[in-house]
């Protein structure tokens, strides 16, 4: 059924479930798991101004992302890893579009039933109401 599967990370320990669930729907048809990172801009702060501090950053999560990968081909999951520069929810979106993307798994938090528009500005949400393919959140 799914050929791409896009797994938006940050470099948290809160994603286990969510590459679990990545590697089980992945299984059945061979598809690609890709784990994705987005080192978030500063603002003021362009990638061309100080080229050391994102290359930094980008570093540290291309060894977090190797881990996840390492942990989804040991499953015998095809896996790799990528790493942008940008506004998350936009280079999530475009990256989801332009490599083809079948569903985007993401992790997410708990929403308070009590004040549920209260999270409405969450990474998870953004990207879960404006992706073009499904969206599948893990709590």
């Amino acid at each position: 059924m799914f050929r791409k599967i896009l797994l938006p990370l940050d470099l948290s320990d809160r994603h286990e479930r969510a590459v679990d669930i990545a590697a089980g729907l992945a299984a059945p048809t061979g598809a690609e798991v890709v784990l994705l990172h987005v080192v978030q801009l500063i603002h003021g702060l362009a990638p061309d101004d100080e080229p050391q501090f994102y290359r930094r950053l980008e570093k540290k999560a291309d060894e977090a992302l190797a881990r996840c990968v390492d942990r989804l081909e040991m499953k015998g999951t095809p896996a790799r890893a990528v790493v942008l520069i940008g506004d998350r929810v936009p280079e999530v979106l475009r990256f989801a579009k332009e490599s083809g993307v079948d569903l985007i798994i993401l992790t997410s938090h708990a929403v308070d039933p009590t004040r549920p528009g209260a999270e409405w500005g969450t990474l998870s949400y953004l990207i879960g109401i404006t992706a073009q393919c499904p969206v599948l959140l893990v709590k």
